[in-house]
């Protein structure tokens, strides 16, 4: 110990604080997980290395980046979530979790090599000034986007309130701009929808849980409440997670007092936190439905997985992601810290969220999954599979994009398209996707070319390539399935209509309409786990059959 804190202060000498103060929090992390002269041997020989290269490499060592690149190293021989945060990672995590952040309001994606302005936040900077979905983003305070990372993009746009960024546009309808727009505090609400289905059933769409998110809620339910909502669907898809203590609360609008909602266990399964209801009485009493997917993670999943545990109400969808570890921010310096996994999250029914191997999705693609794990039980006695994440009480599958028009979203052709459509012609809320639309964008789709490769076409050309110069039998062959090939991508556009239609519909309501027009004209009506959740909530005898099964 004495050895490794002179060390510490060798490096405070020679290279200053910032070196030194990174070395000994990761110090006094290690002391707390073991007291081993291992420990200190390792410590000793980490602070020997890293004096030496910087003392004796043949050209100037940058001391900070050497330091960071040895504990990022340390830690990828971790799991996936444990992650050393510096400068702008750090400040962005900060962000995220407050649900707000000093900036313009903006959200950006790069298009091929183009920044591109995919939507604008109604109310901020970005909106006053007349940013425009669309927009290209050519440079910002003088540097040029054709060469950066999203990270170093957010890094350019974020600043301290009041003070001035410039950005430079190139608009389709408008040629080029030049924008300075004021900074300010930028809310994201981490509700994206809420709003009633029908007389008697409410909706709420759940995008993350960020500070503050349990008071959205309690909104949210009040207002449907008063709108008549006897019964609620909580859609939770997509909800990476985020802060435990606000999933805690939002569990206790719909749990009893003292019920149980998650605990987490340390080394050992040692019990460290353990969180119960408060019985707030928001939505104790009114039926439930939470929507899960494959991106349901970590505090949405113990959220849903304590509504199921304590048979609250019906889970329906396709199994979650099975993020069930515990991160902890340790901070080092202001801009310095570590994410590290201090432990797991267990519900009720004692089951642990983790999956066995977080590595793979083999365990969570399924149905079937779950057969042969460890079998829990909820407050009733329903059997629930212990085999990471959770399995929902009623299955609908996911429906996915087809490489196809995946390849048409990934290369824009649906974003720009609508982009021009809307400036065109008037969108309401009566609008609907015609066949005249649908012929249009296929002509657009033919004028911008494509370079799609399809699965069965590169199987072919892979064959082509490892059989070299074939015999005149195989050649024949081969020549055939190239023709059927051919013929079927003839008329791909036309066998991938429905896919189609629905993304063409839905991108033109969003750029005609925004985002709460997109969920209640598009999104809503047009779902199959919504349909469910709805039969399954108009149907109480249903309802009740699916709580007692076991």
């Amino acid at each position: 110990m004495k050895t490794a804190l002179l060390g510490a202060f060798r490096i405070l000498s020679r290279y200053g604080w910032t070196a030194t103060l990174i070395i000994l929090g990761l110090f006094a992390v290690g002391f707390t997980w073991s007291s081993s002269d291992e420990l200190y041997t390792n410590i000793r020989l980490f602070d020997k290395a890293a004096i030496t290269v910087m003392s004796s490499y043949v050209e100037q060592v940058d001391e900070t980046e050497l330091i960071k690149a040895g504990i990022d190293g340390m830690v990828s021989r971790l799991d996936n979530f444990s992650r050393y945060l510096s400068g702008p990672d750090y400040l962005f995590l900060l962000q995220e979790t407050d649900g707000e952040f000093e900036g313009i309001g903006v959200s950006l994606e790069f298009h091929h090599d183009t920044l591109i302005v995919e939507s604008v936040l109604e109310g901020t900077p970005a909106s006053y000034q007349g940013l425009k979905a669309g927009d290209r983003i050519l440079a910002i305070d003088g540097s040029s986007t054709s060469a950066i990372e999203m990270p170093r993009v957010k890094m350019l746009l974020r600043g301290q309130k009041d003070t001035t960024v410039n950005l430079k546009v190139f608009r389709p309808v408008g040629g080029l701009l030049e924008f300075n727009v004021v900074r300010d505090v930028v809310k994201v609400n981490a509700i994206s929808y809420s709003g009633m289905l029908n007389f008697h059933t409410g909706y709420v769409r759940l995008a993350r849980f960020s500070e503050g998110c349990s008071k959205e809620m309690r909104g949210a339910l009040t207002v449907l409440k008063q709108a008549g909502a006897q019964s609620l669907i909580l859609d939770l898809r997509d909800n990476p997670g985020g802060l435990l203590a606000e999933a805690a609360k939002i569990a206790s609008m719909f749990l009893p007092e003292k019920a149980g909602i998650v605990t987490t266990r340390g080394r050992e399964g040692t019990a460290i936190t353990t969180y119960d209801s408060h019985g707030d009485d928001v939505f104790q009493d009114g039926e439930l439905v939470i929507i899960v997917n494959g991106q349901t993670a970590s505090a949405a999943e113990i959220l849903a997985g304590a509504i199921q545990d304590n048979d609250r109400g019906v889970i329906v969808g396709s199994p979650t992601f099975g993020k069930g570890l515990v991160q902890q921010i340790l901070q080092f310096t202001e801009e310095t810290a570590l994410k590290l996994t201090t432990s797991k999250y267990y519900l009720p029914s004692g089951r642990c969220l983790q999956k066995p191997d977080w590595s793979t999705f083999e365990l969570m693609d399924n149905r079937d999954s779950a057969k042969g794990d460890t079998i829990f039980t909820t407050l009733s006695g329903r059997p629930v599979f212990g085999s990471g994440g959770i399995m929902p009480d009623i299955y609908v599958d996911e429906p996915e994009l087809s490489d196809y028009v995946d390849y048409l979203k990934t290369e824009s052709c649906f974003f720009d398209f609508s982009l021009d459509y809307v400036q065109r012609h008037r969108i309401d809320n009566s609008f609907s996707l015609d066949d005249s639309t649908v012929s249009e964008f296929k002509e657009f789709v033919a004028r911008r070319g494509s370079d799609f490769v399809s699965g069965e076409r590169q199987s072919l050309l892979n064959l082509e390539e490892k059989l070299g110069s074939p015999n005149q039998k195989i050649t024949g062959a081969l020549n055939t399935i190239d023709s059927e090939l051919s013929r079927k991508e003839s008329w791909r556009f036309d066998s991938h209509q429905g896919e189609i239609r629905r993304e063409l519909h839905e991108t033109i309501i969003y750029q005609a309409l925004g985002q709460e027009a997109l969920y209640r004209y598009a999104l809503l009506p047009d779902q199959a786990e919504i349909s469910e959740a709805v039969r399954i909530l108009s149907d109480g005898g249903l309802y009740d059959r699916i709580l007692a099964s076991n």
